[in-house]
Order: C-alpha cells, then sequence, then structure tokens
C-alpha cells in the first residue's frame, strides 16, 4: 500500500501503524493523518484530525479517550502482555579477569584464586511490571517495575541500562547456551516479595493524606451536626414546648444517630484498599561470562567458586557463599573451607 511522508508523525498515529503490523494486518494512508486500515478482513478508516471528519465522514476518529483507540489500546494489553529481547553491543571479552576478580573479591593474603573455565552464557533477565491500585474515596494507580536475574533470583540493579533502546533486538548476536535458571513462576514470587515494601510504602503514605482530609470531613460534619443540635434545642431556650419535652429529646436522638451514621458511612467509604497484580513481563537474554574458580590456601584447594562478570555493569557479581549461599565479596578460610564473615564466626 502507498505510504504518505508529508509531516511527523504523532505518538498516536505511530501506535496505530504499529499495531496494524503487528496484527498481520496493513495500513494506507489516504491523506495526512487519514488511514486506511485493515485488520484482519475489515477495513476501518480512521481520522487523526477533527476537521477531516466532515470530508470523511464514514472515518471514526482516533483520539485519546475514543472508542475506537481505546478499544485497540485494551487489545494491545491484552495481547503483548509478554516481550523476548536479547541485550546487544556488549563486551564479552574484557581484559584480565583474573586480576578484575582479585581487585572485586576479599580473600585471605595466602590464598590463591585460578580461574579454570570461563563460558559465555546467557542468563534471563525478568522485568515485572505490577499495577498496584488504591482505591479509597477515590482512586490511583502506580506502575512500579522490578527485575529479577532468574540464573542468581537476584534483583536487577542497573535496569535502564538493560533496557537501552539501541541495545535491545529480537535477535540474538550469537547463539548461546541458557545458564542454569529458575522458572518464570519462582521469579515472580521473588520479584513480587521485593516490590511489597514500595506498596506498602506508597499505602502508608496515602492513608496518612486521607486521613488528614477524612479527620477535616468528619470536624465539618460534626459542627454542622453541632448547629443542628442547636437548633432543635431552641424551643427549649425560648421557653416553648415545655409540657412536650418528648418530640424535642426524639429529635437530638435522630440528629446524634444521623451523625454516626454518616460518620461511620464516611470512615467506611475511606478506608484504603490496595491491590497489586502483573500487568506486563519481559525476559531480555543477558549474556554474561560464568568463571569457574579454584582457591587454594598455601597449595591446598579449600574450595571452588562460580563467579560471574556483568558485561553490562562491567564487574564482577557478588559470589554466592559457599556455605550458606548468600552473595559476598569477602570470604575467609577456615578448616580447609570457605566461607562469607558470618559462617566463619557461627563456625568459630
Amino acid at each position: 500500500m502507498s505510504r504518505l511522508i508529508d509531516q511527523p508523525l504523532s505518538p498516536l498515529e505511530q501506535f496505530v501503524r504499529d499495531y496494524a503490523e503487528a496484527r498481520s494486518g496493513a495500513w494506507d494512508q489516504i491523506e495526512p493523518r487519514v488511514y486506511d486500515l485493515l485488520i484482519g478482513s475489515e477495513i476501518t478508516r480512521v481520522a487523526f484530525d477533527p476537521e477531516a471528519l466532515p470530508e470523511h465522514p464514514q472515518a471514526q476518529l482516533a483520539s485519546l479517550g475514543s472508542p475506537l483507540l481505546d478499544g485497540l489500546l485494551a487489545d494491545a494489553a491484552e495481547r503483548w502482555r509478554c516481550a523476548r529481547f536479547y541485550r546487544i553491543g556488549l563486551n564479552l571479552h574484557p581484559h584480565s579477569l583474573d586480576s578484575r576478580f582479585r581487585q572485586a573479591i576479599s580473600l585471605s593474603p595466602t590464598a590463591i584464586a585460578n580461574i579454570r573455565q570461563v563460558r559465555t552464557m546467557n542468563c534471563p533477565q525478568a522485568l515485572f511490571w505490577f499495577k498496584a491500585t488504591f482505591v479509597s474515596d477515590q482512586k490511583e494507580e502506580e506502575i512500579l517495575l522490578m527485575g529479577i536475574d532468574l540464573h542468581s533470583l537476584r534483583e536487577v540493579r542497573h535496569w535502564d541500562l538493560l533496557l537501552a533502546s539501541s541495545g535491545l533486538s529480537e535477535l540474538p548476536e550469537a547463539l548461546l547456551p541458557e545458564a542454569r535458571h529458575a522458572g518464570i513462576i519462582a521469579g515472580y514470587r521473588c520479584a513480587r516479595d521485593r516490590v511489597a515494601p514500595t506498596v506498602a510504602a506508597l499505602a502508608n503514605t496515602r492513608r496518612r493524606e486521607w486521613s488528614s482530609r477524612v479527620a477535616t470531613q468528619i470536624q465539618r460534619m460534626s459542627a454542622y451536626y453541632s448547629r443542628l443540635r442547636e437548633e432543635a434545642n431552641e424551643p427549649v431556650r425560648n421557653g416553648d414546648d415545655v409540657a412536650a419535652p418528648s418530640p424535642i429529646a426524639a429529635r437530638r436522638e435522630a440528629i446524634d444517630r444521623e451523625e454516626r451514621l454518616r460518620i461511620a458511612e464516611l470512615r467506611q467509604k475511606s478506608a484504603l484498599r490496595v491491590q497489586v497484580k502483573p500487568a506486563n513481563l519481559m525476559i531480555v537474554q543477558l549474556p554474561k561470562l560464568l568463571m569457574s574458580v579454584a582457591i587454594t590456601d598455601k597449595n591446598r584447594p579449600v574450595g571452588q567458586l562460580e563467579a560471574v562478570w556483568n558485561p553490562l555493569s562491567e564487574a564482577i557479581e557478588a559470589p554466592a557463599c559457599p556455605a550458606c549461599g548468600q552473595p559476598t565479596f569477602t570470604l575467609q578460610i577456615y578448616r580447609n573451607s570457605l566461607g562469607c564473615a558470618s559462617c566463619m564466626e557461627s563456625a568459630g
């Protein structure tokens, strides 16, 4: 189909074009900001400019909030909740890994680290987008991103570098094996646990703000019912209806009951409810160098480590302690075995 290029595309136009092509359809630009979309077996004429509608009465307006665009956005959100990319353009041949390892990992003065094997492997990075919804007398939403390295089940610290658009590709630079890693479900649980404190902090902030607003509303409401009670007591102060205090007492009781009911309704309506749902998932295959490192002390073997060189951060990642599995940059030797400081203190 013909494609006209007359002016810069708006983000909405670009989205509709990309959407049509992703649905294996096509688009034809009839004139600036007017298109025919072929999706499935249907052709739909859309206009991004309201002033074009008189010349194209059969066209549907594509603007924020329009039924057409809302439908496309909802369908796109349902269809493409998961994406997979490869991180490319990284230096996988760093200079002097031995010296980099010695600089990063603290060992005893007599210990020697010898890198026996280096393998370049893909380590899947799972990026989870969570939608947190805070509902009270109003509704607010937050989108939170949490990345988990499925190889180590640690949080991804450099996801902004990981997601650099110039470094993502649908095809790998080289065919690499995947490193041993946990599954998506384990990664999701890990991400959910790590994002929970952030959600709790956001909820507490909103709870404080909304509680202050509710307190102000209750104060105004109480002042209103106080005036009603004063008006109900006016006949008594003026000497009227002295012989019939029961209606006045009943009126005051009704005011008190209504006040309690309205305040209870306000508190219930203003109670904060939080819901967190996974929104999107992206898997990025990040190549890393997995090193098998033998540790000796005074020519005696004391242990072996799996260390990882991350080309994204250009640094050695903290290896797991052979004893407890916790990441550490400081390893000690005790009774011909390796361990972190905590493990050595427990053993001693």
